[in-house]
Parts: structure tokens; sequence; C-alpha cells
């Protein structure tokens, strides 16, 4: 009886401390900026600084739509996935591709309609020269890259380029080049013309708070139940997306839209076969933004991998990794840590 007692409070205080250490963790911020020729790149880095003694393994985030800090550092409700993701053993960096939040931009030309504004091979020269910064000192170092819905075309392109320094390639809720139906085809496609974007939509998006919300509700079903599009979590996400500039817009290139709308009609602009790192197929099934059939055609087309995964997350929508409610970003975590430090 007395040994069943002592085995019930080593239990006990077992669970206590696990429950504890998160919340008694301490982070340390920095931001700084790494030049692109005349560009200037913002990064945040992020490590927990409690269980110091711990290996962490660098890993690089790239936003989608929405910038870098809002995306993944937003600080409220407990609701930062770079925190989470620093928690687990990583020392965290997230970049803003030119002209998200405060990375700089190239005076394009708005007035010509063939512009991709912030297209693939501008992404890709930007996230090579914070990788290449964050190895300084370490020819043969690798880094572990995460990129979300547009980020993710853009990571698995850079990885095409540069497989030599990725150790690892996870891709959350990206569109591969599969003709399939999509959402945004009618309200992207030219009108005269549904096989081309509609040259007329801004090279420059400009969205106000109420309209980065209303981005939530596309993304909302009936179903869902773990995050509402008037929680707290929503509003300090679009009151973020809108406090990089005096206007209080969220001011994005347009380029990832066009080329999105062209990979969801067919057009690959990088191909999964190029790729030859461990790669980590991710999609919430509520997603609005990427469909079944990209995770499917991009991970039987991952041909040259060593190692490669596909997981589909139950009731995950766009920005699961904000879901702190349900179990959303849970689901996440566990399968880039086990991925990346497992292999599994």
């Amino acid at each position: 009886m007395l040994r069943t007692l002592s085995l019930l409070a080593l239990v006990c205080a077992l669970l206590f401390n696990s429950g504890t250490a998160s919340a008694q963790s301490n982070y340390t911020t920095t931001d700084f900026f790494v030049p692109n020729g005349t560009l200037q790149l913002q990064v945040r880095k992020v490590v927990e600084t409690t269980y110091s003694s711990r290996r962490k393994l660098p890993l690089l985030l790239v936003h989608g739509g929405t910038g870098a800090t809002t995306s993944f550092d937003l600080d409220t409700d407990d609701t930062s996935f770079a925190k989470s993701l620093a928690l687990g053993g990583f020392t965290v960096y997230m970049m803003n591709i030119r002209g998200w939040e405060r990375s700089t931009a190239p005076a394009y030309n708005l007035t010509d309609t063939a512009l991709v504004a912030g297209s693939c091979i501008e992404a890709a020269s930007d996230i090579d020269a914070v990788v290449n910064y964050l190895l300084q000192g370490n020819p043969k170092g690798k880094i572990n890259l995460f990129g979300w819905a547009a980020g993710g075309h853009w990571a698995a392109y850079y990885t095409t380029l540069h497989n030599d320094k990725v150790a690892n390639l996870i891709v959350l809720n990206s569109l591969y080049g599969v003709k399939a139906p999509w959402m945004f085809n009618e309200s992207f496609a030219d009108p005269t013309d549904s096989t081309k974007f509609n040259s007329s939509i801004p090279a420059y998006r400009q969205s106000n708070e109420q309209a980065v919300i209303n981005i939530w509700k596309t993304g909302i079903t009936d179903a869902d139940t773990t995050i509402k599009a008037d929680s707290a979590i929503i509003k300090a996400f679009a009151k973020s997306a809108v406090s990089f500039n005096e206007e209080h817009l969220l001011k994005t290139p347009g380029g990832f839209r066009k080329e999105s709308f062209y990979m969801a009609n067919g057009r690959k602009y990088w191909d999964a076969k190029d790729i030859t790192v461990p790669t980590l197929i991710i999609r919430g099934d509520r997603d609005f933004w990427s469909r079944p059939v990209d995770a499917e055609a991009f991970y039987n087309e991952l041909v040259s991998v060593p190692n490669k995964k596909k997981v589909t997350i139950a009731n995950g929508g766009h920005f699961v990794f904000l879901d702190t409610q349900g179990n959303g970003r849970r689901k996440l975590l566990i399968a880039i840590n086990n991925f990346v430090k497992k292999g599994l």
C-alpha cells in the first residue's frame, strides 16, 4: 500500500513539473535585418532559455499571405507558434520576404501588367540571403525549412535550388502544380479568359483590419469549434497584420496570388523530383487554400528524397498553427518534432 502511495505521489510530482515547465519557460526574442543587395529583410529569432543545455536545431519559418511575426509570433493568449517550437528544442527564425511587414521592397513598376511582384524567384533569393547569414561560419551547416501556404511554394522552390543547405523541408497547406478545382479560380481569373490571371488585380494588395478578419471567415466552416471569427486571437491577428505602416493597412506584394492561380491550374514552377532532402507535407483537411490533390501529387512525385511523409490534420484549417483550443497546433508540433528529430 505504501509503495502504491509513493508511486502515486511520484506520478503527481512528474505531472505537476511537466505542467508548469511550459508556464515557467523564458524566451529571448531578437529582431534584426539581413541584407540582400539593396533590400533589408526582417528576421526574428526566438530561443527558449530555461532549458539552455538542450541541443537546439535551427528552424526557419517562411510565411504565406500574411507576414512572419503576425503569423508565427502573435503575442496574445499563448498563441505564438514560434515559442511552441522553441519550447520543443528549436532555435526558431522567422523571416519576411521582400515587401512583407518591415522587409523592404524594390521599386516595382506597378503599371506593368506582366509584373509578378514577389515572385518565387525573388522569394528564393531572399530565403538564400537569410540562410547564408544564419549559416555563417558553418560552411557545411544546414537549416530546417518550414513554409506555410505561399511560403511552402517558395520554400520548396528554394530547396530544389539549394538541397545542400536544407536539412529537412516541411510544407504546410501549400499548392502544387495540379490542375483541379480551386475556390479562387473565378475571383482570380480574367473575366474574358478563364485560363489567364486577371491583370487588373493590383500588384500590391491592400487590406484593412476588417478585411483581414474576413480572410479568417473564408476558412472557417460551420463545423469548426476551435477558432471563431470573433475570437480574441483573430482580432489580435488582424490588428498585428495592419500595424506596419501609418495607413494601418496590410500591404503585400501580389505576385503569390498570380503564381498560385497558375499552379492551381496545372503550371509547375518547380518539380518535386528535384528535391533530395527529407520532406514532410502537412495539410489541414479544412484548409481553404490547398487541396487534397496537391498533397497527394507532391508526395507521390518526391522520388529522390531519402525520407518523406504526408500528414493530414483532422479539422485543421488554414491557420492551424494558431489553433490553441483544439488539437490542431498540438498535432502540427508533434508531426514536425517526430519528423525532424526522429525521422518518423
